[in-house]
């Protein structure tokens, strides 16, 4: 890495791969405070490094991005890879009144990460579903659950035929407290495509009920069980979100959140 004392760019992402679209880019001091802001424009280099350390091969805006509202916050970008290997990112940021500030970081690209590739079969996971407050409950850590979202399991929304949008999150107990906001901004979206899209939303652990409210089972190390699914889906790190195409094929994956604008434009390329 290459920073100013007083400015570090961090990549988000916990992997990247060839079918990668999308970095996630936070700022932080040298005393871990973030200094991602509305008010810091932020332009994203890409180099290849097995080409050259001097020229990029791609740049873009960051996108300024809430993770938890108001208080914590990234910038995204649009980026690809052509092979697997040693990248390196140029993060320069601007804001009124400041110089501006330049910090380079490397990372490594693989050929495949754990979650299905973009193109591939979705996994036909049989995950849970409610038709009435008393299971919802059991299945869910939504303060406020869409039933909707319940209705299908992954594997009769690949049978059905149509496009689906799958959330792995845990509300209630999400360790990075973006996994509420996670689901919120997908249900955003649904309305815009009633009888045209599916939503599913999926809890990564095995629950169970206490006192009438769900709490998480855990092994024998004290760490909650993950369900079937998440082995299935590969998943790394949640939230997570897919989308899905009618033929039951991976048309996009968002590490984290997918915000509205990112959800839309999948979609849309997807539906009339």
């Amino acid at each position: 890495m290459v920073a100013n004392s007083d400015f570090i760019p961090l990549l988000i992402n916990s992997e990247l791969a060839l079918d990668s679209r999308r970095i996630m880019v936070g700022l932080e001091d040298r005393e871990g405070r973030s200094l991602a802001s509305a008010e810091v424009a932020v332009q994203i280099s890409i180099y290849d490094l097995a080409l050259s350390t001097e020229t990029a091969v791609g740049a873009a805006a960051g996108t300024f991005r809430w993770l938890i509202p108001d208080t914590k916050a990234v910038y995204t970008a649009p980026a690809s890879f052509t092979h697997a290997g040693d990248w390196g990112m140029e993060v320069t940021a601007q804001a009124a009144g400041q110089a501006d500030r330049t910090a380079r970081v490397t990372f490594s690209v693989r050929d495949t990460t754990t979650t299905p590739a973009i193109g591939a079969d979705a996994p036909p996971s049989d995950t849970l579903t409610a038709s009435d407050p008393a299971t919802l409950v059991a299945i869910s850590t939504d303060e406020l659950p869409d039933p909707a979202f319940y209705a299908l399991s992954v594997k009769d929304a690949i049978t059905a035929g149509k496009p689906f949008v799958l959330v792995f999150s845990t509300p209630l107990f999400c360790t990075s407290g973006t996994c509420g906001p996670a689901l919120d901004l997908v249900k955003q979206v649904a309305p815009d495509y009633g009888g045209r899209v599916n939503f599913i939303h999926v809890e990564p652990y095995v629950l169970e009920v206490t006192d009438g409210r769900p709490q998480p089972e855990v092994d024998v190390t004290g760490h909650p069980k993950p369900i079937r699914a998440v082995v299935e889906w590969g998943l790394p790190t949640e939230p997570y979100v897919f989308v899905v195409d009618a033929n039951g094929k991976v048309a996009a994956k968002f590490e984290g959140m997918a915000y509205p604008d990112e959800l839309t434009a999948t979609l849309d390329a997807l539906v009339p």
